[in-house]
């Protein structure tokens, strides 16, 4: 497996998080705050992901 494809995968998982904690937003609004807060994570996670491929990929 490259580095790359490994980041492959991580971004796709990163994308599942996504989806699940948006999914998770409007049925469970008692922890709309921690929701919020790990898909916030997600998001960042994904850049960091995204711009390190993006990077590997210039060479």
């Amino acid at each position: 497996m490259t580095t790359i494809e490994a980041l492959e995968i991580a971004l796709s998982k990163e994308e599942s998080s996504i989806e699940l904690y948006k999914s998770m937003l409007n049925k469970y609004t008692e922890i709309k705050e921690l929701v919020n807060f790990l898909l916030n994570e997600e998001y960042r996670h994904h850049k960091l992901i995204a711009d390190k491929m993006a990077e590997l990929k210039k060479y």
